[in-house]
């Protein structure tokens, strides 16, 4: 066969073998969203809620509390984190000895539902106050926020400065370094959605090293958390891992950042954060927007953690519970 006799035999088949290709990848993704969809049915009845489910605006956010105290600690998740629960297992389960302790699930997170409400910073804010409402807890708050989560701790104490008794930040964010942030594009956060969707994600978690790697965004993360709880934050992350309601508060963080911003500093309410020394290295201007902290109250405190990642309250737990304990005792004798 000569070469221009392959070459046009490539062409009649060349349609065919897309058409093969086509048709073999709708079916591997139609047979991976069935296997994802009934796979995450079967996990719903695996791993219910530890906590309580309450209804926010016709749709039901998940609330979970331990503990007894004058002082309420509300544990406000970064972006992101699947389970807030698993996430912040290391700090609730020691400060619950000793004060409440209240750990909640934004919408598209943990065991709450996703919605399509814009995640602008009020409605994010509204939405917890009626959580922290309509589930009994009661303040005086002190909010322990993560990454993030600063811009609605920082928030509820604008809007709700009465229910605010103090703020400790966990390497999270000042809202002038978000106002500047440039976030994943809408797109590449959608490709992840679809590994995740049509089942590719859930099929390479089942290799060791892979679902390693999903279960520990940074080194040394999830050595206080026990073996027990390791599958349910798997599911949990198979489950919530870059939904549509996660990537629209990814999307909305330059507009929340600056309204926080624009309504202004809190006086001197106690504010404490912990910094990781090595998002300092890593991260340019990390550090010096880190100590521009202190210009939102007159009552400030940063305690720098060396060699601790961003997820600071998986390295440095005990100091990190010490200080908030010591916090809550000097809130609750003024």
């Amino acid at each position: 066969m000569t070469l221009e006799q392959k070459s046009k035999l490539f062409k009649k088949r060349w349609p065919k073998v897309v058409l093969i290709i086509v048709l073999v990848l709708v079916v591997s993704g139609v047979a991976g969203s069935i296997y994802q969809d009934r796979s995450k049915q079967a996990e719903a009845t695996r791993y219910p809620p530890l906590g309580t489910m309450v209804e926010v605006e016709e749709k039901q956010m998940h609330v979970y509390a331990q503990g007894e105290g004058d002082m309420t600690i509300v544990l406000a998740s970064g972006h992101g984190t699947e389970n807030p629960y698993v996430d912040f297992y290391p700090l609730h389960e020691k400060l619950s000895e000793q004060s409440r302790v209240v750990v909640y699930d934004r919408f598209g997170y943990g065991w709450s539902d996703q919605t399509s409400v814009p995640r602008d910073i009020d409605i994010i804010t509204q939405e917890l106050h009626t959580l922290l409402h309509e589930s009994g807890e009661k303040g005086p708050y002190l909010f322990v926020a993560h990454s993030i989560a600063s811009l609605e701790a920082i928030r509820f104490a604008q809007i709700h400065p009465e229910e605010v008794a103090g703020i400790v930040l966990l390497d999270a964010g000042n809202p002038t370094f978000y106002e500047t942030y440039e976030t994943p594009s809408k797109a590449a956060q959608k490709i992840m959605q679809t590994l995740k969707n049509t089942g590719v994600l859930r099929m390479l978690s089942h290799i060791d090293s892979v679902a390693d790697t999903l279960l520990q965004p940074e080194e040394g993360y999830g050595q206080h958390i026990p073996e027990s709880l390791k599958k349910l934050q798997l599911a949990m992350f198979l489950k919530n891992f870059s939904n549509d309601t996660v990537i629209d508060e990814m999307l909305h963080l330059q507009s929340n950042a600056k309204k926080v911003i624009e309504a202004g500093h809190l006086g001197d309410l106690p504010l404490i954060w912990f910094t990781s020394g090595i998002n300092q290295q890593a991260i340019q201007g990390w550090s010096e927007s880190q100590e521009a902290l202190a210009e939102w109250s007159t009552n400030s405190k940063q305690i720098i953690l060396d060699s601790a990642g961003h997820y600071v309250h998986h390295h440095e737990p005990g100091l990190i519970i010490e200080e908030i304990s010591n916090l809550t005792k000097a809130l609750l004798q003024n």
